[in-house]
C-alpha cells in the first residue's frame, strides 16, 4: 500500500511540473490564451490554429502597430517614445522583407485580408544614465538595437505574443506565444538579434504556409 501511495504522489508532482512547464507565459496581451499546444517546430513555443483554415483565400496582411509590453517586475517604468518606435519599425520590417512582394502588406482590412497582431512582452528596463543634454531634444540620436542591447533592456524574460486574424470578419485564425529563452543554448541570453531571428522564423513559415496553398 505504501508504495502505490507514493507512486500516485510522485506521478502527481510530475504531472503538476510538467502542466507549469508547458504553462503559456500570460502578459494580457491576447484576449484568449485557450488552446495553445506546443509548437512542434520550436523548442518554447505554444500555438493554436483553427481547424480547417483555409489559407489559400488570403493573399494580403495587415500588421497592426507591434506593442512593447513591459515584465511587471520591471526596474524603470518609464517609457521613450523613440525607443519603442525604433524597436516596432524594426521587428515590422523583419515581417515585411519576408512576406513582400508576393503577399502585400497594407494599411486597410477586408477579404482576403490577415491582420498579424504582434507584441514583446515581459521585458525589463533600467533607468538609463544620459547628460543634460541628453534629457533636450537636441542632445537625441537615432537609437538602434545595438545601442540598447544590453544597456538598459533586459530581455531574460521576453516573449513573443501574437495572432492572426480574418480582416473581414475578425475571427481568431492563429494564436501564439513564444518564451524565446527556451530556444537558446543554456548559456545565452536572449537578445534582440535572438528576437528577430524568433520573428524571421514565423514569417517565413507563415509566407511557406501561404505558397503551399495558393
Amino acid at each position: 500500500m505504501y508504495q502505490i501511495i507514493k507512486r500516485f504522489i510522485v506521478g502527481l508532482l510530475l504531472g503538476l511540473v510538467g502542466t507549469t512547464a508547458m504553462a503559456a507565459p500570460q502578459s494580457g496581451f491576447l484576449d484568449d490564451y485557450s488552446g495553445l499546444k506546443p509548437d512542434a517546430d520550436r523548442p518554447g513555443a505554444m500555438i493554436y490554429r483553427k481547424p480547417d483554415v483555409k489559407l489559400g483565400t488570403y493573399d494580403k496582411v495587415a500588421i497592426s502597430t507591434i506593442e512593447i509590453w513591459y515584465h511587471p517586475d520591471t526596474e524603470y517604468k518609464g517609457i521613450d517614445p523613440d525607443e519603442m518606435k525604433v524597436l516596432a519599425d524594426t521587428f515590422r520590417q523583419t515581417i515585411i522583407t519576408e512576406l513582400e512582394p508576393d503577399y502585400p502588406v497594407i494599411n486597410t482590412t477586408g477579404k482576403g485580408v490577415l491582420v498579424l497582431r504582434l507584441a514583446i512582452t515581459n521585458v525589463k528596463m533600467k533607468k538609463k544614465e544620459r547628460s543634460l543634454l541628453g534629457y533636450m531634444p537636441i542632445g537625441f540620436a537615432v537609437t538602434t538595437l545595438q545601442d540598447m542591447a544590453g544597456k538598459r533592456i533586459q530581455l531574460a524574460d521576453a516573449t513573443i505574443e501574437a495572432e492572426l486574424l480574418d480582416g473581414e470578419t475578425g475571427e481568431r485564425l492563429a494564436l501564439l506565444v513564444d518564451d524565446v529563452s527556451k530556444n537558446l543554448d543554456d548559456d545565452a541570453e536572449p537578445s534582440w538579434e535572438s528576437l528577430n531571428s524568433a520573428l524571421t522564423f514565423y514569417a517565413k513559415r507563415l509566407r511557406t504556409r501561404l505558397d503551399e496553398v495558393r
